[in-house]
C-alpha cells in the first residue's frame, strides 16, 4: 500500500495502541464509560420538542438522506467546502427547502463566504443566522434560548478560529480570546449551538476546546449541538456529577493517577446510589460526513434527539 492509500484508508487504532499510547487516559475512559448511560439518552416524553441535528456536511447536502420531520432544524456548520458564494447558494436553498418550522445554522471555519457582512443578505427567508448571536424559538407555547458560535480553536489559516487554550495552563481571565468568546454566551441558553466540541466530549482524542467545557460546564444548556470533529459523531448524556468532572480533568492533563482513584470512587458512589444530579445535557456531534481514514465518503444524516418541554432547574 502506498504512502497516500496508507493515509486514505487509515485503521482506528485498536484497544491496545490506546493503551499503549496512554494508559492513564485509556483506563480513565473505560472506567467512566463502563456501565454507564452517558451514550443512551432517555426516552423522549410525550411534551417534547423534535430537534433535528446536522453539521459538516460540505456540499454533500442533497446526497444525504432525507432529514426526519421535527419542530426544530439545527446545522451546525461547514455547510460548504471551499466556502465560495455558490456553494453558500446552494446550500442555504436546501436549508430553506425543509419543512421544519424553526431552521437555524452557524457558519464552520470552511465557510469563508460568510465571513462578509454583505453575505447575509443572500440568507432566504425562514433561515435564522446565528454568529455569537441569540435568539429565540417558540414550540407549542414554550421560548426556548438558543445561542450560536462558529468559532473553533486554530488549526490552519481558516476563519473562525481563536489561539488553542492549553489545558494545564487554563484560567478563566477574560482577556483570552476563547474565554472572552465563551463567556458573552447567556446563562439561561436552553440550546447552544457551536462548531466545535467541548473538550473530552465526542471529540475523539481531546481535539476539542477546553474553554468551551469550562463554560458549558456553568451553563449546563438543555442540549448542545456540535461537529468539526467527522470522528466524534454520536450522542452523549451528561450528568454534571463529580465522576463527570475528573473524568475531564484527566482528559484536559489536569489531573493523574490520583485523578483516577478519585474517578474509581466517584463512578462506585454513582453505581451504588445513583447519580445525584438533575442537571442534564445532551451533547450530539452531528457530522453528516466520514468514513475510514480522511476520505469522508460516507453520508450519514441527521440526529434527531427530543428535549422536555419543562424548563430546567437551572433556568
Amino acid at each position: 500500500m502506498s504512502g497516500l492509500d496508507s493515509i486514505l484508508n487509515r485503521q482506528q487504532p485498536s484497544a491496545w495502541d490506546r493503551f499503549t499510547s496512554s494508559p492513564l487516559l485509556f483506563l480513565a475512559r473505560w472506567v467512566y464509560y463502563t456501565g454507564n448511560s452517558t451514550t443512551a439518552l432517555p426516552p423522549p416524553k410525550t411534551d417534547s420538542v423534535r430537534v433535528v441535528c446536522i453539521s459538516d456536511t460540505h456540499n454533500t447536502h442533497r446526497a444525504q438522506p432525507a432529514l426526519p420531520d421535527g419542530d426544530i432544524l439545527i446545522h451546525a456548520g461547514d455547510l460548504t467546502q471551499s466556502g465560495t458564494v455558490e456553494e453558500l447558494d446552494d446550500v442555504l436553498a436546501w436549508l430553506a427547502e425543509q419543512p421544519h418550522p424553526h431552521k437555524l445554522f452557524i457558519a464552520g471555519n470552511h465557510d469563508v463566504a460568510l465571513t462578509s457582512p454583505d453575505i447575509h443578505e443572500r440568507i432566504p427567508s425562514g433561515l435564522t443566522y446565528l454568529e455569537d448571536s441569540a435568539t429565540e424559538v417558540s414550540v407549542r407555547g414554550r421560548t426556548l434560548r438558543v445561542y450560536g458560535s462558529p468559532h473553533t480553536p486554530k488549526q490552519g489559516s481558516w476563519p473562525f478560529q481563536y489561539p488553542r487554550i492549553r489545558p494545564t495552563s487554563f484560567s478563566p481571565s477574560p482577556r483570552e480570546q476563547a474565554n472572552e468568546l465563551w463567556s458573552s454566551i447567556p446563562p439561561a441558553t436552553d440550546i447552544l449551538i457551536t462548531h466545535g466540541p467541548p473538550m473530552a466530549h465526542l471529540d475523539v482524542n481531546n481535539y476539542g476546546c477546553y474553554a468551551l467545557l469550562h463554560a458549558v460546564r456553568h451553563i449546563r444548556p438543555r442540549l448542545h449541538v456540535f461537529g468539526h470533529i467527522h470522528g466524534g459523531r454520536g450522542v452523549e448524556c451528561v450528568h454534571w456529577d463529580p465522576a463527570q468532572m475528573v473524568y475531564e480533568e484527566i482528559c484536559a492533563g489536569r489531573a493523574g493517577w490520583g485523578g483516577l482513584a478519585r474517578l474509581l470512587w466517584n463512578r462506585l458512589v454513582t453505581w451504588i446510589w445513583g447519580t445525584g444530579s438533575s442537571q442534564i445535557t445532551d451533547l450530539v456531534n452531528a457530522a453528516a460526513v466520514g468514513g475510514r481514514g480522511i476520505r469522508d465518503d460516507q453520508r450519514k444524516g441527521a440526529i434527531v434527539v427530543q428535549i422536555c418541554l419543562i424548563a430546567s432547574p437551572m433556568h
